[in-house]
């Protein structure tokens, strides 16, 4: 004679946490397609902190992607910040990346740029920005991403990179990024666009 087996409390938590992280996958693939998209532009309120030349600056950032063929896709940007005495630069940026899914809810990607810097006073410099990332839905209409890069201009520096993204509709979202790095940081706010 056979007895019916009593699910353990641990058998039904792991079926409805597999249950529930099941369903959070669809509804993050479905914000994904939604939200994160390679065809944007965007604009900031920059502010930057540079400690080896004791610079508080503040400027405008422009940025922008395009998809290319679902993989690969341009990424660039102009910033311009100023500040007291000797602070102040242009900023010329321009590549290519890839990304590939991650999970449903998350891109990884990798980008490759060339950046031009322009201080205000004293010479340029040109050289390669190396990055590597993560972005997607963190909850509903929520984007973040973390991301290291690599600049090569000036004094080689090491950068990590933060930002969140609050989805209004489709097309249009409040943005706040934080860069920390060995050589000062910076905080930008303000709207993107997809198209």
């Amino acid at each position: 004679m056979f007895t019916a087996l009593k699910p353990s409390r641990f058998a039904l938590a792991a079926v409805a946490l597999t249950l529930a992280s099941g369903a959070y996958a669809d509804r993050g693939a479905a914000y994904k397609s939604t939200y994160v998209s390679y065809n944007h532009a965007g604009v900031q309120y920059v502010h930057q902190r540079l400690d080896d030349y004791h610079c508080n600056q503040n400027g405008l950032r422009a940025y922008g992607s395009l998809d290319i063929d679902g993989n690969w896709y341009g990424v660039g940007s102009v910033t311009d910040v100023s500040g007291s005495w000797l602070c102040g630069s242009t900023t010329l940026a321009a590549g290519a990346g890839y990304r590939t899914a991650f999970s449903p809810s998350f891109d990884l990607y990798g980008t490759l740029s060339a950046e031009h810097t322009s201080p205000d006073y004293g010479s340029s410099d040109t050289g390669l920005i190396a990055s590597v990332g993560i972005r997607g839905i963190i909850d509903n209409n929520i984007e973040g991403k973390a991301e290291i890069a690599h600049h090569t201009t000036f004094k080689n520096t090491t950068v990590l990179n933060l930002g969140a993204n609050y989805w209004f509709s489709r097309s249009l979202a409040a943005t706040v990024d934080a860069s920390l790095g060995s050589n000062g940081h910076s905080i930008a706010a303000g709207a993107r666009f997809n198209f």
